[in-house]
């Protein structure tokens, strides 16, 4: 007779470190962003992990491996989950070490919003010069 607790705990153990990171990975992030935890991570009606309200969806990846792909089907689930919100899509995803801690981390973002975002810190700039 099988035992269902124990294929249940052994399917666990064989679970990847991102996967046990991840959830962390959510908390974390939401603490340093002052956001809060989509609850199921998107399984419901609303998509993404994180959501910061009036601005930003955040859909955060972990990975233990040297690349993460990032597929049009992604984007495109995040931008129609954040845009009637009025909010700004962005992927983080967080590249682990070895030992499975956070070794990089990196944020995808419209481009229109990254020329804001150059466009305000040249003005800035410029203006702190000026004085």
């Amino acid at each position: 007779m099988i035992n269902p607790f124990l294929n249940r705990t052994a399917k666990k153990a064989k679970q990847s470190t991102a996967f046990w990171r991840s959830k962390r990975q959510e908390k974390e992030l939401g603490k340093r962003l002052g956001a809060t935890q989509i609850v199921g991570s998107g399984n419901k009606l609303r998509k993404g992990d994180l959501s910061i309200n009036g601005i930003a969806r955040i859909e955060a990846k972990t990975t233990s491996s040297s690349s993460f792909r990032v597929t049009l089907d992604m984007i495109e689930i995040l931008k129609n989950a954040s845009l009637p919100s009025d909010q700004i899509p962005a992927i983080i995803i967080e590249f682990l070490n070895e030992r499975g801690k956070p070794k990089a981390e990196i944020a995808i973002i419209p481009v229109d919003l990254l020329e804001a975002l150059i466009s305000h810190a040249a003005k800035s700039i410029t203006a702190a010069n000026s004085r």
